[in-house]
């Protein structure tokens, strides 16, 4: 500065970052050294030092970066699917869990994808343990992840153990209205329940909520409602029923079933206005679509902005509803009078009760509970069958509801959804599965025998009809096709061959009544007409160019028919026909009323939304 300058050069350093020396008692004071020019030195080495301690720090900085290290692996998860984990890691400590599960089912995979990385990150290990109700994942998710590691030279060992927390202890709760399960119907019964001012606690025994509604696509089947009408779609209450009706008094009738015609009439019933509540409370429909496979009517409701389950839970969550994961009914509580008034419930390897006014089970089937199954669907039981459904299905709401003296639906059945091509393990077969991209189906002796489109008939004839195995038959005619073929003929369950004589031949079938039938088949691709079982021509797969496939196929299932028997009421009766006071029950775990043998598209979801919003209500309203 010129020599003349008074002004103290400290300060005006101080005064740069806004602060004056007064304000910085521990700095040196001002003295002559900093007037009259002679400061500017020293504050030039100041300077230098400030900026080699800067360079200091960001190259301080610059290397701890540059010891986080990043590597990704993947891992074959559920159907085939690839799974991705990225692992960022500084020293022996995990700093990020990245996991891409987009090929696993959003609401299962995807969410115990989502919980994992939460573990890892929490637990500083890649050794956690699974997600229930997500085995497949879980499992790819953990190969994966220690892929990961292996790639940046790095076992689980290497990383910094971390010290257990210390778990919560849980008490004794209380509340209006207890909700087990979180799927449909639970999440109806809840959102019902909260509306009319309960206090409501719902539990979950997985890690995700949803259940198999959570799998499904959510379609609900609602005649007369408010969104037909406003696109001019004429539906009427009746038609559904007498379609539901048909379908069920097929061949395979069983006159002692349970199926109740009047409570299949209520529950239509209430589409309607089940339709108008979900809008008030955040779904947003759009135009009804066709999903039946004979009749066609445009009544099939989809949420456009979200999975039904998804968006009841976060409306449950806007109205206070409080939910407990991981948490697992194992007893039903009752007084002195025999009425319900709560449950008892294990988390963390702790029990403890929740007392509530009013209790609903919402716990769905038995679908994935083979004793279950061998005491109410035996037939069904004895024959092999692939189950799409969540791994939570084991039944356990039903048998506790029984034993405090709840009747049940004997006459049970599996809730049958079409077939798979070949076990449905393997990822490529499986998309040629029905009934969409149908092809003909024969049995052990090479005759067809359904309408390959009618995905609803497809189950019990393939269980009830004892003919197996079964067969779709599969010619090069489309490449796409083919070439899946081609690709897996070393498959078990795929059988080929130059001519359709010869695959007659391979498979031991009835040759002149194999190709008789195929025949049949191949001419409705001239004529517009499935003359024997009147499929829909626009769906079928011909066979008329070699080579020439046969693959096993396998009834599909995702869930049961039967449960505890209820009233209108959604009150869970007793043999006797009184009621067991507080305890209510909707959707898979008590839709025995409904169905014979055939599932009908669109009412699991009809069925557990207009009965847990009954439940809901009148457990709130229980005394």
């Amino acid at each position: 500065p010129p020599s003349g300058i008074d002004v103290c050069v400290l300060e005006r350093c101080m005064v740069y970052f806004s602060q004056s020396c007064e304000e910085q008692p521990e700095c040196l004071p001002c003295t002559e050294t900093f007037k009259k020019g002679k400061g500017f030195f020293i504050m030039k080495k100041l300077t230098a030092l400030l900026l080699s301690l800067c360079m200091v720090l960001t190259m301080a900085c610059a290397t701890a970066l540059a010891e986080v290290k990043t590597a990704s692996a993947t891992a074959e998860g559920f159907g085939g699917g690839n799974v991705t984990v990225t692992l960022s890691v500084d020293g022996d400590k995990l700093v990020n869990v990245e996991i891409d599960a987009t090929s696993q089912t959003d609401s299962i995979g995807g969410a115990a994808a989502k919980v994992l990385a939460e573990q890892m990150l929490a637990n500083n290990s890649v050794e956690v343990d699974g997600v229930t109700a997500a085995t497949v994942t879980s499992d790819a998710v953990k190969a994966a992840a220690a892929a990961a590691l292996a790639e940046l030279g790095l076992t689980n060992a290497d990383l910094a153990k971390v010290e257990a927390a210390e778990k919560e202890t849980y008490t004794d709760l209380t509340c209006d209205v207890l909700v087990i399960g979180t799927g449909a119907a639970g999440g109806a019964a809840a959102m019902a329940a909260a509306e009319a001012g309960a206090k409501v606690i719902a539990i979950e025994k997985l890690a995700t909520i949803g259940g198999t509604s959570a799998m499904a696509g959510g379609g609900i089947a609602a005649p007369e409602s408010s969104e037909q009408k406003k696109y001019g779609i004429e539906d009427t209450c009746e038609a559904y029923v007498d379609l539901w009706v048909e379908y069920n008094h097929n061949e395979y009738f069983r006159e002692d079933s349970g199926m109740d015609e009047d409570r299949i009439r209520f529950v239509v019933g209430q589409a309607a206005g089940l339709i108008d509540w979900l809008e008030e409370n955040g779904f947003e429909f759009g135009r009804p679509m066709s999903f039946d496979l004979i009749e066609g009517v445009d009544r099939f409701h989809y949420a456009s902005n979200g999975k039904p389950t998804d968006l009841l839970y976060a409306k449950n969550q806007e109205l206070g509803v409080e939910y407990w994961m991981e948490t697992k009914a194992t007893a039903l509580l009752t007084d002195e009078n025999g009425n319900c008034i709560g449950a008892t419930v294990e988390k963390d390897g702790q029990t403890f009760n929740i007392y509530a006014k009013g209790t609903v089970l919402a716990t769905g089937g038995f679908g994935n509970n083979q004793e279950m199954m061998e005491r109410f669907t035996p037939v069904d039981a004895a024959q092999v069958a692939y189950f799409y459904g969540s791994a939570g299905q084991t039944g356990e709401g039903i048998l506790m509801a029984e034993d405090i003296g709840a009747a049940v639906y004997e006459k049970g059945a599996r809730l049958g959804m079409s077939y798979v091509v070949g076990d449905g393990t393997n990822a490529e077969l499986t998309s040629l599965g029905g009934p969409w991209s149908q092809a003909p189906i024969v049995d052990n002796t090479g005759v067809r025998f359904v309408n390959e489109y009618c995905h609803s008939l497809n189950y019990p004839s393939l269980i009830y009809r004892h003919a197996a195995p079964y067969y779709c038959i599969y010619g090069s005619d489309r490449e796409d096709y083919a070439a899946i073929l081609a690709n897996n003929v070393g498959d078990p369950a795929v059988t080929s061959a130059d001519t359709l004589e010869e695959l007659a031949d391979k498979l031991g079938f009835d040759k002149q009544a194999f190709l008789d039938c195929i025949a049949v088949y191949n001419a409705a691709k001239d004529t517009g007409v499935d003359a024997a079982f009147g499929a829909r021509v626009d769906f079928m797969n011909f066979a008329t160019v070699g080579p020439f496939y046969a693959v096993q196929i396998a009834p599909q299932y995702t869930g049961t028919i039967g449960g505890v028997v209820t009233d209108t009421s959604a009150q869970v009766l007793r043999a006797d026909g009184t009621v067991i006071g507080g305890l209510y029950a909707a959707g898979e775990a008590s839709n025995g009323a409904l169905y014979d043998l055939v599932y009908m598209s669109g009412s699991s979801f009809l069925n557990a939304l207009s009965m847990g919003r009954i439940a809901g209500e009148n457990a709130a309203n229980q005394q």
